[in-house]
C-alpha cells in the first residue's frame, strides 16, 4: 500500500484491516500449498493409473481440507494478530514518511519565511506524541482499538504535512513576485490620462499577476487555518480520551472513544475534500 505523502491515504478502518488479514492468511504457504500439491498428486496418480479415481479424489480433497483448516485457524483464530501486523506496517510506513517529510518541510518553510507553517511542523509532532501518551494511559497497545485510533491520528498528521507541502509549492510559485511593485505599476497605468495599446496589455498582465498572487495567499491562509483546526482536533480527541477514566463522566467509555474517533474522522474527511479540490484545480490547469 502506497502511503507517501501526497498519495492515497491509507485506510485504518477495521474493515480494511480485516481485508488485509483475510488476504494475508489466504496467501500463507500452508493455505496455498496443500490444495495445490494435493490436486497435482491426484492428477498424476490418475493419469498414470497408479491409484483409483476415488483414491485420487480423496488425496485432492485432503489437500484442500488442510489448506482450508490452516486458513480457518489463522484467520478465525489469529485474525486479530494479523490485523495488528497490518496496522504495524502502516505505522512503520508513516514513521518513515514523517521523518523525511518533516525535516524537508521545516527547511523549505524556513527559506520561504513561512513562520506559521514552520511552527506547525513541530506542533503536529508534539501533539501527536501527546495524544499517543494519553491513549497509552487509557488503552492497551495490544488492543485493536488503540491501533485504530492512533492510525486515525496519523492520518490527521499526514494530512497536515500534505497541506504544508502544498503551502511550500504555492509560496514557491509567488516567491519572485513583488506585490507592492505590481500594485504601484497598476496604479500608475490606471492614472495615466491616455493609455496606449501597450499600456492596456501591460495593465491586464499586471492585474492577472496580482490576481494570482492574491489567490495564492488566500489558499495558503486557508491551508494553514485548516492545520490549526487539525491541531485543535487532536487536543479535543486527547481530552475525550482522558474522560474514559473519569467515573463521573456521563458517557460510557465506548461512547467517549466513539466521540474521539469521530472528531479525527471528521478532520480527515475535511482534509480529503480540500485535497480533492486542489487536485481538480491542477487537472483543470493542465487542460
Amino acid at each position: 500500500m502506497k502511503s507517501d505523502t501526497g498519495s492515497r491515504q491509507p485506510d485504518f478502518s477495521e474493515s480494511a484491516a480485516r481485508r488485509a488479514a483475510f488476504f494475508d492468511t489466504i496467501q500463507h504457504p500452508l493455505t496455498l500449498w496443500p490444495p495445490a500439491l494435493g490436486a497435482a498428486t491426484a492428477v498424476g496418480l490418475t493419469l498414470f493409473s497408479i491409484a483409483s479415481l476415488p483414491c485420487s479424489a480423496a488425496i485432492a480433497a485432503g489437500g484442500i481440507a488442510l489448506g482450508a483448516a490452516n486458513w480457518a485457524y489463522r484467520y478465525l483464530g489469529r485474525g486479530d494478530a494479523y490485523m495488528q501486523m497490518h496496522y504495524a506496517e502502516l505505522h512503520e510506513q508513516f514513521e518513515k514518511m514523517k521523518r523525511q517529510k518533516s525535516a524537508e518541510l521545516a527547511a523549505d518553510l524556513k527559506k520561504l519565511d513561512c513562520k506559521q507553517g514552520q511552527a506547525q511542523v513541530g506542533q503536529f509532532e508534539d501533539k501527536f506524541q501527546n495524544l499517543l501518551a494519553v491513549f497509552r494511559r487509557v488503552l492497551s497497545e495490544n488492543e485493536l482499538t488503540f491501533s485504530r485510533v492512533m492510525g486515525t491520528a496519523e492520518q490527521v498528521y499526514r494530512s497536515g504535512l500534505d497541506n504544508l507541502e502544498r503551502v511550500v509549492t504555492l509560496l514557491l510559485n509567488i516567491k519572485v513576485m513583488d506585490r507592492a511593485d505590481i500594485a504601484a505599476r497598476i496604479s500608475a497605468l490606471e492614472q495615466k490620462p491616455k493609455r496606449t495599446r501597450a499600456d492596456d496589455t501591460n495593465l491586464k498582465a499586471l492585474q492577472d499577476q496580482a490576481g494570482v498572487y492574491d489567490q495564492t495567499v488566500q489558499e495558503v491562509d486557508e491551508l494553514l487555518a485548516g492545520n490549526e483546526e487539525a491541531l485543535a482536533t487532536m487536543d479535543k480527541a486527547g481530552n475525550a480520551a482522558v474522560r474514559m477514566k473519569d467515573r463521573s463522566a456521563a458517557q460510557t467509555p465506548r461512547e467517549i472513544m466513539a466521540e474521539a474517533m469521530g472528531l479525527l474522522d471528521q478532520m480527515i474527511a475535511r482534509a480529503n475534500t480540500r485535497n480533492t479540490l486542489a487536485i481538480s484545480l491542477e487537472q483543470d490547469l493542465k487542460k
